[in-house]
């Protein structure tokens, strides 16, 4: 996969996602009911959650296109190799025995010195497969923070700022909706009207596009490489102040 391939298929994936939620909510606007508003909530979800775990493990993929070995990577991308090299001991069904223990002590020792794409396989076909990538079927921001160390970007204190409202107002309703329950949460802050849909539709589309902004830049500049480690932390501030604009311009938009 070449950077322009990666580019592309972050920037089609998300343009077709933010596509259907604006579509629902714009009719949604024209004939305001409760069940179209569930909808919005379902959807916006579904796109949260697929986009996050289809965008990290199309990075992964490009990572390992790029035939880098894992001595020059950084850390992070030992733990998935690690991963990557453990299930391939349990897919084996071998039995534990002494020999086989020191077959996986062997290849562990010799981690650093071979291809990252030696034991990761991602298959950007594969929705199934949570084997690397897992969004626990919840993408709450706590496990938006682990995918994050997973493929070795740095979580935002920005973040910490939208967690109690996504979690309460996204996550809660949209798993509400999802046991068939009647009754979903609203308080003084979140009333459950088009303005609401609206300004938490915005505030993932911000966490999304700066997300996806972020892994571009990664790929572009090579951040995810040892030797690169200082700029990518310098980038981090970038984006933090990013987000925190962003933010604020919601915030007073819906006030």
């Amino acid at each position: 996969m070449q950077i322009k391939d990666f580019e592309d298929l972050l920037v089609e994936d998300w343009t077709w996602r933010k596509k259907e939620v604006s579509d629902l909510i714009l009719f949604a606007e024209k004939e305001e009911n409760t069940v179209l508003l569930k909808s919005i909530i379902l959807l916006l979800y579904a796109h949260w959650e697929g986009y996050i775990k289809k965008s990290s493990k199309t990075y992964l993929k490009y990572i390992c296109d790029n035939n880098h070995k894992l001595n020059e990577l950084t850390d992070n991308f030992k733990a998935v190799a690690l991963k990557g090299l453990t299930g391939e001991v349990i897919k084996s069904g071998n039995t534990l025995s002494l020999q086989n223990e020191l077959l996986y002590i062997k290849k562990f020792s010799h981690l650093d010195n071979i291809s990252i794409d030696h034991h990761i396989k991602i298959d950007l076909d594969d929705e199934k497969d949570k084997n690397i990538i897992n969004t626990h079927d919840n993408l709450n921001p706590e496990i938006f923070g682990n995918i994050l160390k997973i493929i070795g970007i740095d979580y935002k204190e920005q973040y910490d700022a939208k967690e109690i409202f996504i979690n309460t107002y996204l996550l809660s309703n949209r798993n509400a909706i999802g046991h068939g329950s009647k009754e979903l949460f609203k308080d003084e802050n979140f009333e459950f009207k088009i303005s609401s849909m609206k300004r938490l539709r915005d505030v993932i589309l911000v966490i999304v596009e700066n997300f996806r902004d972020e892994l571009i830049e990664f790929a572009h500049n090579s951040l995810y490489l040892k030797a690169n480690e200082e700029k990518a932390k310098q980038l981090k501030q970038k984006f933090e102040s990013q987000l925190k604009d962003a933010f604020t311009e919601i915030d007073k938009a819906y006030a």
